[in-house]
């Protein structure tokens, strides 16, 4: 309990320096909107490399320094879901870098040859950050390192770097 006190207040302290950063340029209006995304995770996998791996993910921002975001990026043989904090400081008109806190949930499914599948899941913090660069007024890329929970001994690993699309409505 106290890890997720921890982080969550963490999370509200990163949203407030966000938030007190002082004017810099707008890269969208300041009207709370809705987002979604699409991206390509690289996952790194236990004895065996890296794969990509699709990732979803939508939001509502606030204003253009704070957010809420849930999202879940596809294992193969299991998944990451987070729920998270978004603060944001613009750094130019186009320009922006970012940070998640939050709460993660992840299910990872280790197949052996010799015996049958071990389905393992875990509950844990989850972080991020990142850098988004607007294209238009309602979309934007971004590039991202997530970590989900805690170190894994099998299956896909905890860490996940991540290009996207995002979608302003």
């Amino acid at each position: 309990m106290r890890k997720w006190l921890a982080v969550l207040l963490s999370g509200y302290v990163i949203a407030g320096v966000a938030c007190a950063a002082g004017p810099v340029a707008e890269n969208r209006p300041v009207a709370p909107q809705a987002y979604a995304g699409l991206g390509v995770g690289l996952v790194d996998y236990s004895g065996g490399g890296s794969k990509a791996s699709p990732k979803l993910f939508g939001g509502y921002e606030f204003t253009n320094k704070l957010a809420i975001e849930a999202g879940g990026v596809d294992f193969r043989k299991g998944y990451g879901m987070y729920i998270a904090v978004k603060p944001t400081l613009p750094l130019s008109e186009k320009l922006s870098v970012y940070g998640k806190v939050g709460v993660a949930k992840s299910r990872r499914e280790i197949v052996l040859p010799t015996a049958p599948a071990i389905k393992k899941s875990d509950t844990g913090a989850y972080g991020a950050f990142g850098l988004q660069y607007s294209v238009t007024p309602n979309t934007a890329i971004t590039a991202e390192y997530e970590r989900f929970g805690k170190k894994k001994d099998a299956g896909a690993k905890e860490d996940v770097w991540t290009l996207a699309l995002k979608f302003f409505f």
